[in-house]
C-alpha cells in the first residue's frame, strides 16, 4: 500500500518571520482569505477582515497565535 501521507517538517528557528506568505501578500484573494479562515479555525477564533494583514507574514502569523491565547 502506498502512502499519500505527507509530513513536513522545519527547523522554526531558520524560518525568517518577516517571510511573506504570498508574493505579493493581496488580503483580497480568495486563496489568502482560505488561509485566515483555516487559521483562525486552528486557533479556535474569529478573525476579523481588519486582523488579515497581520497575517501577512510568519512572523505575523506567530504574533497572532501569541495576542490570542
Amino acid at each position: 500500500m502506498i502512502s499519500t501521507e505527507i509530513r513536513v517538517t522545519a527547523d522554526p528557528i531558520a524560518i525568517r518571520q518577516e517571510l511573506a506568505l504570498t508574493e505579493p501578500v493581496d488580503i483580497r484573494s480568495s486563496l489568502f482569505q482560505r488561509f485566515v479562515i483555516r487559521f483562525g479555525e486552528r486557533l479556535d477564533v474569529d478573525i476579523p477582515p481588519k486582523d488579515y494583514p497581520l497575517l501577512a507574514t510568519v512572523g505575523g502569523c506567530f504574533d497572532y497565535i501569541g495576542k490570542s491565547r
